[in-house]
């Protein structure tokens, strides 16, 4: 639960996205009980936080007994004209806010009045509840891919809220300690717990890898990289996934280092128009999905990261994706990418004490300059209450420490869309920054 151990001063550890729909918008009643009649399939978002006593294990998830539907689900309207500059700023606003611990860490907003009958839904959820992969299928259940709708089964009995006390949960959170396999437990007045063997030899394997990610090179130093506050702003850029899977060409590219040249391209572009001379390259973080097979129905987090150079001085399109193309492949082959899996894999294990640790390294200024997220979507269109979703924009947090900007990328239904995070004042011109990504795309898609 590094994640939690993340949300302070300025950082709001939540992902989201802004989906645009066409038509009406439903009924705000008909959304509740839409919404209430999935949450039996997805019980985590009836939880809360718990946190465990004595400090002796990671917080435990717990239902919520005054659990509100209506504080998690939000009505607003734009103003007229309604345009989509008006929904970013309202995203801006709603994504500056930092979700309430003491209820499960989740919200929905129905915007109405979005220009060219449309309207949008806004989500947020705590990046501890649900990383990018899974919340694709979060918003798959609560859409439907026909206009219809999909008949959802009544459970045979209502989930009762867990009204343990906590003199019970800590009874229950040591008594499974106990009972892991390979002795992971040890006694709980010394706060160690021992890892089995075939951990233990991974996470020996990977120390080097882990100490290369968390103290190695520094960033490059760039605007990027300045303090932030707790104000948000978001830009958004639409593209054409073929456009972008024919960019791969010939050399073994993949969709993802076809993206990871855009940011390059579009940064540099970016920085440019600034007045700024842009370093030879710029650190990226970017997140890979270690989600096995058998946990797709799974939530919470199943992520690894690598460190990307994204070349800046390149101005050949062709040349800079076959140099991304050469870094990723020799990444995914070294000890980084095991090595920052632990900070995810450790979770199941680990007393807190560590996974503070493992976020405060994570947590130092110029480990990287920003996070390049890329997550595939479903290739189907999708539907709320019958409405066709045409777009769906995702948010990125910032990283702690002077990280301005991220950027999360969805496909969907055909189509590539890039959310863009920045801090509301380092990067007062994101829009400038959205125009400078579009010129990259078009750029690399016509190389």
């Amino acid at each position: 639960m590094s994640s939690l151990v993340a949300e302070r001063g300025p950082i709001h550890v939540h992902v989201g996205a802004t989906t645009i729909m066409d038509g009406e918008p439903p009924d705000f009643d008909a959304l509740l009980e839409h919404v209430d009649a999935r949450l039996d399939l997805m019980p985590r978002f009836r939880q809360r936080v718990s946190p465990s006593s004595l400090q002796l294990t990671n917080p435990k998830w717990r239902d919520d007994p005054e659990f509100d539907l209506r504080w998690h689900v939000r009505h607003s309207g734009l103003p007229k004209p309604g345009s989509v500059e008006q929904l970013r700023d309202y995203v801006g606003r709603v994504m500056s806010e930092p979700l309430d611990f003491r209820r499960p860490l989740w919200q929905l907003y129905l915007i109405e009045g979005l220009k060219g009958g449309r309207f949008a839904v806004i989500s947020k959820t705590h990046h501890a509840l649900v990383d990018g992969v899974a919340a694709v299928d979060v918003g798959t259940i609560l859409l439907d891919p026909n206009p219809e709708g999909t008949e959802i089964p009544v459970p045979e009995e209502p989930a009762e809220p867990d009204a343990s006390s906590p003199a019970l949960l800590f009874v229950r959170a040591a008594s499974e300690r106990v009972r892991e396999p390979l002795g992971r437990a040890r006694r709980a007045a010394v706060g160690a717990i021992t890892m089995p063997a075939e951990t233990a030899g991974r996470v020996l394997r990977t120390t080097e890898g882990f100490t290369e990610l968390a103290i190695g090179e520094p960033a490059p130093p760039s605007s990027l990289n300045v303090g932030i506050g707790p104000d948000r702003r978001v830009g958004f850029v639409r593209g054409e996934l073929q456009a972008i899977k024919d960019a791969r060409g010939d050399g073994g590219a993949t969709v993802n280092d076809v993206i990871l040249a855009i940011a390059a391209a579009g940064l540099s572009r970016f920085l440019r128009g600034r007045g700024e001379v842009p370093p030879e390259h710029l650190l990226a973080l970017v997140p890979v999905s270690v989600r096995r097979p058998d946990e797709q129905n799974e939530l919470g987090n199943r992520i690894s990261t690598i460190l990307v150079r994204l070349p800046m001085a390149l101005d050949d399109p062709a040349q800079r994706l076959e140099l991304i193309r050469k870094e990723t492949s020799r990444l995914k082959q070294s000890e980084q990418a095991r090595a920052a899996s632990l900070i995810i894999n450790a979770t199941g294990w680990t007393p807190p004490t560590v996974n503070r640790l493992i976020s405060r390294a994570m947590d130092r200024p110029r480990v990287f300059n920003l996070v390049v997220s890329n997550v595939p979507g479903p290739q189907l269109p999708f539907y709320l209450l019958g409405s066709r979703m045409t777009e769906v924009y995702p948010f990125v947090p910032l990283s702690p420490q002077g990280h301005a900007l991220s950027i999360g990328v969805i496909s969907y239904d055909g189509g590539v869309f890039f959310g863009l995070t920045g801090d509301r004042q380092a990067v007062a011109d994101i829009d400038e920054c959205a125009t400078a990504l579009s010129a990259a795309l078009e750029e690399q898609a016509g190389a």
